[in-house]
C-alpha cells in the first residue's frame, strides 16, 4: 500500500517532479562550473583512465547477456579506480578538492531539495495545500542545511559500502560467475540501497512534520521507521530493483528518465512511511483522505489542524 499510495501522490503532484528536476540542474549546473575551472586537468586525467580501462571498446548500453555485461561492468568499476589513482598520484589538490565537491558540497545541496520536497509533501498531505518551491526552500534554508551537514556525513558509511560491494563483484574473474554478474550486480546493490533507505527514511519528514532539531528527528524517525520495519525494506527494495533493472534494460540513457523520477518517488515514499508510521491521516488526491487501519499513535490537534 505504501507504494501504491506513494505512486498515486507522485502523479497527484508531478509538478513537483519539475521542480526538483530544476533544482538539480541548477546544483549540477554549479558543481560542474567549480569543476570546470579545472577543466583541462580533469579531461586528461579522465582521458588517461579511460585508455587503461578499455572501457571504449568493451562497453555495451543497453544489454544484458552474459560476458559482455561482466566486461563492461570491470571496466567501469577499473575507470572510476585509474581516475582517481591518476588523478591523486599528479594532481593531490585537486583530487581532494574533486572530492570535497562530489561528495559533500553536491549531495548537501540534493538533500536541501530533499527537505523542501517533503515540506511540499507536508502541506498537500495535510490539507491538501500547494506550496511554491522557491517559498519553501526560503523557509526551510536554515534547518535543512543543517540536516543536509549532518546527513552527508551519515551517508559515508553506506555508500562506501555500496560502492566497495560493487568494485568487489567487478574483481571476481570467474567464467561462470559472467554470466549471473548481471542478475547479482541488479540485486546487491539493489538490497544495500533499500538497506541504506530504511535507516533514514524518517530522518527528513520527522524534521519537517515535527520541526526538532537534526538528532531528535533522526530518533523520532527511526520510531516511525521500526514500526514498519519489513515494510519500509521491502517497498524500497521494490524501488530500486525496479530503478536499476530499467536502466540496465534499455541502456544508460534510460537514466535521463528514471533519475528524475526516482528521487521524488523516494522523497513521497518517506513521507508516506511517516504518516502511515505514525497513525497520521492525510491527502492522497484532491477528493480522497487516507486514514491508517491501525493507528500507532493518535493524531494530536496541533499536527492535524490544517486537516479538512
Amino acid at each position: 500500500m505504501m507504494f501504491k499510495n506513494s505512486i498515486k501522490l507522485l502523479c497527484a503532484n508531478f509538478d513537483k517532479v519539475w521542480k526538483l528536476l530544476l533544482y538539480h540542474i541548477i546544483c549540477i549546473g554549479i558543481y560542474v562550473g567549480l569543476l570546470a575551472i579545472f577543466y583541462n586537468t580533469y579531461i586528461d586525467m579522465a582521458n588517461l583512465a579511460i585508455n587503461q580501462s578499455g572501457i571504449e571498446e568493451i562497453f555495451k548500453s543497453g544489454t544484458l547477456y552474459g560476458a559482455s555485461v561482466a566486461e563492461g561492468l570491470t571496466a567501469v568499476g577499473n575507470l572510476a579506480i585509474n581516475f582517481f589513482k591518476e588523478l591523486f598520484i599528479n594532481h593531490i589538490g585537486l583530487g581532494i578538492y574533486f572530492c570535497l565537491l562530489s561528495f559533500y558540497i553536491l549531495p548537501l545541496f540534493l538533500n536541501v531539495g530533499k527537505v523542501v520536497t517533503c515540506e511540499m509533501m507536508y502541506g498537500y498531505m495535510s490539507a491538501c495545500q500547494k506550496q511554491s518551491f522557491t517559498g519553501s526552500l526560503l523557509k526551510t534554508l536554515r534547518s535543512s542545511l543543517a540536516y543536509s551537514s549532518l546527513k552527508v556525513l551519515y551517508a559515508i558509511p553506506f555508500n562506501a559500502l555500496i560502492v566497495a560491494s560493487m568494485i568487489g563483484l567487478t574483481r571476481i574473474d570467474n567464467a561462470i560467475f559472467d554470466y549471473i554478474m548481471p542478475f547479482v550486480f541488479v540485486i546487491v546493490p539493489a538490497l544495500l540501497m533499500a538497506f541504506k533507505e530504511t535507516f533514514n527514511a524518517g530522518w527528513a519528514p520527522a524534521k519537517v512534520v515535527y520541526n526538532q532539531n537534526v538528532c531528535k528527528s533522526y530518533w523520532i524517525g527511526m520510531r516511525a521507521v521500526l514500526r514498519r520495519g519489513a515494510r519500509v525494506f521491502s517497498t524500497s527494495f521494490i524501488i530500486f530493483l525496479l530503478a536499476i533493472v530499467l536502466s540496465v534494460v534499455l541502456g544508460l540513457y534510460a537514466i535521463i528518465i528514471i533519475l528524475p523520477l526516482i528521487s521524488p518517488l523516494l522523497h513521497i515514499f518517506e513521507m508516506v512511511m511517516f504518516f502511515s508510521s505514525q497513525g497520521m491521516r492525510f491527502y492522497v488526491d484532491n477528493d480522497t483522505v487516507l486514514s491508517p487501519k491501525r493507528l500507532e499513535e493518535v493524531d494530536k490537534i496541533e499536527d492535524a489542524k490544517y486537516l479538512i
